[in-house]
């Protein structure tokens, strides 16, 4: 006798596998999902601040309007907050301020600035300036000017040689962006 095919057991046995095996990856599903959005921001955060050191660098121009190509940029960080704010300096009474200008100062075209949204219920959980004793702050300011590829890196506590900016995600998981005063950019 010549019988091909599965028995009822053994087709019972190989749907209970796949049922275990697809149960165990939609419950891992969730984390791994997570940890690719923190990875994903804490990169868009670094690369942000990349983008502004080499419009710094590069002289793009401030306006579209003016040729304005001195202007310093930066981004801007709030703790405890979802988003964070790439933008042109200005000059105030002959001096760059390196840090984010508030409304009534300046009135920017839309090319000037660009808010970026954290999505997914992630925020920046935490700011800290200076090596070594890593003090907390509020907020955060870290700004290029040419010719100098250094950081200037601008908080309550004044000017700091190092930076940190901790990005949580939803699950609690955490990414640490590190910006040194000679233009270092790190994700750990």
């Amino acid at each position: 006798m010549n019988n091909k095919g599965f028995t009822l057991l053994e087709m019972v046995v190989a749907i209970g596998i796949f049922a275990i095996m697809t149960t165990l990856l939609l419950a891992k599903y969730g984390n791994f999902n997570q940890g690719i959005l923190l990875t994903n921001l804490a990169y868009d955060v670094a690369l942000t601040l990349r983008n502004a050191q080499s419009y710094g660098l590069n002289v793009k121009s401030a306006s579209r309007s003016q040729n304005k190509f001195s202007f310093p940029y930066g981004v801007h960080f709030v703790k405890n907050v979802d988003n964070f704010i790439f933008f042109v300096d200005v000059v105030i009474n002959g001096v760059y301020e390196n840090q984010y200008p508030s409304d009534d100062l300046i009135d920017f075209d839309d090319d000037d600035i660009s808010v970026y949204k954290i999505k997914r219920g992630s925020t920046i959980s935490s700011l800290c300036v200076d090596d070594g004793n890593c003090i907390s702050v509020d907020a955060l300011d870290i700004s290029f000017k040419r010719p100098d590829p250094n950081a200037i890196i601008k908080s309550t506590r004044g000017i700091s040689s190092y930076a940190e900016i901790i990005v949580r995600a939803t699950d609690g998981n955490t990414k640490k962006i590190t910006v040194r005063s000679n233009g270092q950019i790190a994700v750990e």
